[in-house]
């Protein structure tokens, strides 16, 4: 793979994860030129969200390095519109998120976010997760040694596949790994939403939004999750839409419906 010349590297977890100097790390190894444009803080869990009613504030964190106050796609957004204009980066990295975003998780993830926002201004974008047993247990170690090669298969395959990806790292020894394997999304691993109560220092109820999950039952084969459980590193291929196609397909040549729109008058009045 010749060097590229620029990738635009961002995370969700925001400007001082450790994640994103694994990310930037890797995109060094990759290319002649890499800028960083992260959240100011931690914006797990806003999926391709952005700003709409608070400004956008830039601070310069070095050489190349930028956080905005709001979330990945924001980011993204912001880096096409003032640093992009004409020149555009051949790549965006979103990563490395500490904690995999798999199946349930992929639609909620911050990370997987700044991709899809990359790919709906026709940027080709990978997601870097890396699973973990430990929260306080930071190690990176698989990601660091084969995000590249794995970037690198996807990229020169660009062509054919397109190049927007959601990948996952298992944790477990490097020389461990079994390689890559192509996933799919798969539900079932998140049971229920979960509402984690507490008061503040008035005894007034706030509450935290969490998840009933339950990993273990997915089995289907080509789900990410299993592969993560068989050792294998996982790598989903993503688009922008949500168009059903299969369900468009479907329909194709249908009749336009007619609407009684009298009906819906009578109903709305009661």
């Amino acid at each position: 793979m010749e060097r590229l010349k620029r990738v635009l590297v961002t995370n969700d977890d925001g400007i001082d994860a450790p994640g994103l100097k694994i990310a930037e790390a890797i995109a060094a190894e990759l290319a002649d030129d890499v800028v960083t444009i992260a959240p100011l803080g931690d914006q797990s869990g806003v999926g391709q969200g952005i700003s709409m009613h608070n400004p956008l504030r830039l601070s310069r964190y070095g050489d190349n390095r930028y956080a905005v106050t709001g979330t990945p796609a924001d980011c993204v957004m912001y880096a096409m519109a003032e640093f992009f204009t004409d020149t555009p980066p051949d790549l965006v990295l979103s990563g490395v998120n500490w904690g995999a975003n798999l199946s349930d998780s992929v639609m909620y993830s911050g990370t997987v976010g700044a991709v899809l926002a990359a790919n709906h201004l026709g940027l080709d974008a990978i997601a870097l997760s890396q699973a973990f047993h430990r929260r306080d247990a930071v190690d990176f170690s698989v990601t660091s040694a084969y995000a590249a090669n794995a970037i690198e298969w996807l990229w020169a395959e660009r062509t054919r596949f397109g190049c927007c990806w959601n990948i996952n790292f298992p944790m477990i020894e490097p020389e461990a790994v079994a390689g890559l394997r192509f996933t799919r999304q798969v539900g079932g691993s998140i049971r229920a939403p979960h509402l984690i109560e507490g008061a503040d220092g008035r005894g007034l109820a706030y509450h935290w939004l969490s998840f009933q999950r339950d990993t273990g039952a997915v089995v289907d084969v080509d789900a990410d999750v299993v592969a993560l459980r068989d050792g294998f590193v996982s790598a989903m291929p993503l688009h922008g839409t949500r168009c059903n196609e299969a369900m468009l397909s479907e329909l194709a040549g249908a009749e336009p419906m007619t609407l009684n729109t009298g009906k819906r008058a009578q109903g709305a009045t009661g």
